[in-house]
This record gives structure tokens, sequence and C-alpha cells, in this order.
């Protein structure tokens, strides 16, 4: 007998109901695309692989999204069907656009469950992009964009579906001005942003050694921007650290 989660959509036609069209199906010829939203889907619900190649949700981390595996291959031929709760699908979408304006799956995850860390990127974001001459070049349609940044720190993100702030297509596909997404895009026209500015796109974007060369640049009486700049310091230290330690136990 099926079970209740053997009932629900699979992930692969929620991710084609959400972006097809304007995109067109099957989502597979989209591959950076795809590669980029299994990357996020695995961060909203990290997995564990067991023995037989199935997989069940991570139960020690923490999982924003419900996701169900079951087994359609067995032996050499271990591939999973994956399903996800259909109350799921609003967030997905908010983090699908989230993912393509801030980027790392850990920064999503942070937006989505860190009241501070909303305001604080939504306040940033407000101000690099709105304050541009225009964003057009950057893919980005004015109004929805204001839209998208007016209500992510306000929305319940699991109800509310965010506008698409995107023109055509989402910077995950790598098309067009973008190289993955929009802080990726910014940190590559660093004559177009402050030091500031660069450090906090390239540390959104993940990028720890760039974040700190831009830091140690930085001379500001922005509080947010002091916060991650200390921040950011902090990091690299505690990294080169570890790096050091490894090095003398080698």
């Amino acid at each position: 007998m099926r079970s209740e989660k053997d009932r629900w959509p699979e992930l692969i036609q929620v991710f084609e109901a959400l972006l097809c069209p304007p995109l067109s199906k099957p989502l597979s010829r989209h591959g950076s695309l795809r590669n980029s939203l299994n990357t996020l889907a695995n961060a909203l619900c990290p997995s564990t692989k067991d023995k037989t190649g199935g997989r069940s949700p991570d139960r020690e981390k923490l999982r924003l999204i419900s996701l169900h595996w079951s087994q359609v291959g067995y032996h050499d031929d271990n591939r999973n069907s994956v399903r996800i709760d259909p109350n799921d699908r609003t967030l997905l979408w908010n983090a699908i656009l989230l993912q393509g304006v801030f980027g790392e799956p850990k920064a999503v995850v942070a937006i989505l469950t860190d009241p501070d860390k909303r305001r604080e990127y939504a306040e940033w974001a407000r101000a690099v992009f709105l304050d541009r001459q225009s964003v057009a070049g950057l893919g980005l349609l004015r109004q929805e964009l204001f839209g998208f940044l007016e209500r992510l720190p306000l929305a319940d993100l699991r109800s509310e579906r965010l506008p698409n702030p995107f023109a055509d297509v989402l910077p995950q596909m790598g098309l067009g001005p973008h190289s993955g997404n929009l802080l990726k895009t910014l940190a590559a026209q660093t004559a177009a942003l402050s030091i500031g500015d660069s450090m906090m796109a390239h540390y959104l974007n993940g990028d720890l050694q760039e974040a700190y060369e831009a830091a140690c640049a930085v001379s500001t009486d922005n509080p947010l921007l002091i916060k991650y700049r200390d921040q950011i310091l902090a990091e690299y230290q505690e990294a080169k650290d570890f790096d050091d330690l490894l090095d003398s136990l080698r």
C-alpha cells in the first residue's frame, strides 16, 4: 500500500510547475539550473545515504522542507525518485529566488531561519541594487525588485510568494549577464561597487579570501559593514589557524 508521502508530487515536477513557463520543459535541458536547484534542495533538506543506496532525511540537521526518497533502481542502478510535501511549494519558490540573488545555499538557509540576517541582507541588497541608476543590465525588473526587497524582511516565506525580480532567465542558468547569481555578477564588477559592498558581495557568495582582502581595506562608520568586516576577519583567521594546524601535523 502506498503511503501518503508516495503520493506527494515529484520534486522535478514541482520545479517545472514553478519555472515553466517561461522556461521550456523538460528541466533537464537546463543543466546548470537543475544542478543549482538540486544543491538548493539538498541544503533545505539534508539527507543521508544507506548501504543500499537509498536516501532518507538527516534527522540531526535542520530541515526546512520535507522530501521523500524512494528507490527506483537496485544493485548497480541505485536511483531515487524524490518527492516533496506540496505544502512546501511556496517556501521552495522563495528559496529559488533567494538563491538567484544571494547564491550560496547557506545564505539562503540563513535568510529563511534568521530574521535579523534576513533584514540585514535585504537592507544591504536594497542599497546596492536600487541605488544603481539602472538594474536592466543585471537582468532585473526594477518594480518587481523593489517589491521583492520590500517584502523580504516582512513576509511569511512559507505562505507568501515573493515577486520574481528577474526579467527573463534565472541567474542560476548562467546565461546573459549572470555568472550563477547576482552577487557573483556584482562581485565581478568591482569598479561599480564600494569596497564595503564588494566585501559583502564576496562574503555572501562564499569567497572568504576575496572578502578578507576587501575587509582589510574597509574603513567605515556603517554598523552593518563594521559587523560583517569583523566577522569576516574572524572567520578568515579561524580558517587560517586551522590550515596552519593541519600543516603542522603533516
